[in-house]
């Protein structure tokens, strides 16, 4: 059968819809069909820019993706055709033996040198089928859907995962605690929707933007949670709607820019934790952003934990999988409004809307 493939020339360039054949799934591979994909500002970035894991040019990109599974290969049977499933951007590299990936080994999958990534060194999903290697089906991460599952909520699983690896690392971090966000883009939006699902007592959302500030309160605000615009006066304001805490307990960094690095310290107090979420990389690498750490009167007698989450292991794609099958976060729908979906032919257009100050989560439709 032949498969529709959009192919991006080189950064900046243009799509172009190439029709190839893809052969039957071999033993243990399954062949799917994609339906929905995501687009992340990942692809924004590859996009605009390139990133230097991407070493071949065309390049497949988007790598949050929801499909049907069309055909399985012989010994196959944790998935059936017509399964809907999702999948996660990091993937294991294929090695049974690997401490990180493979058999018996942990699952951190970005601890792996080898590791791979949807989008980057394994072909991304715009193109309407794919075929799964026999090791990417046994190890994951792809996980299947009840039948009849939404699958504009499927093809979100993987950032959703990527952010309840962040919230979740320590216990007891959320629940019943000032959460802080900073940005008001789709992760800090999977992380308001996720901290009220988690029963947080407080969150507080910073951006500089208003446009978009203001439509993230609108469409998920609720009587414990403020909006806080980035300026000036930024930390005294954050601090006092702390109260009557003296500080926030968690402060997640979700905007992409070397200033939020310099915020987030500043919100640090007693028993905070810091999750740096949204790392700042461009075309060149990744930039140094130091900070220096007292590790006695910071670490040990304030309690304070520094920590980053960068992708997503199998648990955290357990976790979104739970808490989308489980319907937890009852207002996903609205982090995508009718400008912000595109069928499989505007994926260039797709990707310049994703890049728009006031947009939260554009979808691709493949049917």
């Amino acid at each position: 059968m032949n498969a529709q493939v959009q192919y991006l020339d080189q950064p900046g360039g243009t799509f172009t819809t190439t029709s190839q054949e893809i052969a039957a799934p071999g033993p243990g591979e399954i062949r799917l069909r994609t339906v929905t994909t995501s687009v992340c500002q990942s692809d924004v970035v590859i996009y605009k820019q390139g990133l230097p894991r991407i070493k071949k040019w065309p390049a497949i990109l988007l790598h949050e993706a929801a499909c049907v599974v069309d055909e399985v290969g012989e010994g196959v049977s944790q998935f059936e055709p017509g399964d809907l499933v999702g999948l996660g951007c990091d993937i294991p590299c294929g090695d049974a033996e690997c401490i990180y990936c493979g058999e018996n080994g942990t699952g951190d999958w970005t601890s792996c040198p080898n590791t791979w990534a949807t989008g980057h060194e394994f072909d991304g999903f715009a193109r309407s089928h794919a075929v799964l290697p026999d090791w990417f089906v046994k190890y994951g991460p792809i996980v299947k859907f009840p039948k009849d599952f939404n699958p504009s909520h499927a093809c979100q699983l993987e950032p959703l995962a990527c952010c309840l690896e962040g919230m979740t690392r320590v216990n007891h971090c959320i629940e019943n605690r000032i959460v802080v966000l900073i940005g008001a883009g789709s992760q800090s939006t999977y992380a308001l929707q996720c901290a009220q699902a988690m029963n947080a007592r407080k969150i507080i959302m910073i951006n500089r933007g208003q446009e978009r500030l203001e439509r993230v309160m609108r469409d998920f605000g609720a009587d414990n949670v403020v909006g806080i615009r980035w300026d000036e006066n930024v930390v005294e304001n954050v601090y006092k709607e702390c109260q009557p805490f003296n500080e926030p307990h968690f402060v997640m960094v979700n905007a992409p820019v070397a200033a939020a690095y310099e915020l987030a310290p500043k919100l640090m107090g007693y028993g905070t934790v810091m999750d740096a979420h949204a790392g700042v990389k461009g075309a060149s690498g990744k930039p140094r952003l130091a900070y220096e750490v007292d590790l006695n009167n910071d670490i040990h007698y304030r309690l304070q934990c520094y920590q980053a989450t960068h992708g997503s292991s199998m648990r955290g794609i357990r976790l979104a999988h739970e808490f989308l099958a489980e319907g937890r976060l009852p207002k996903i729908d609205l982090m995508t409004n009718d400008t912000e979906r595109f069928g499989s032919d505007d994926i260039q257009a797709a990707i310049a809307r994703a890049a728009d100050p006031d947009s939260l989560k554009v979808i691709v439709h493949w049917d």
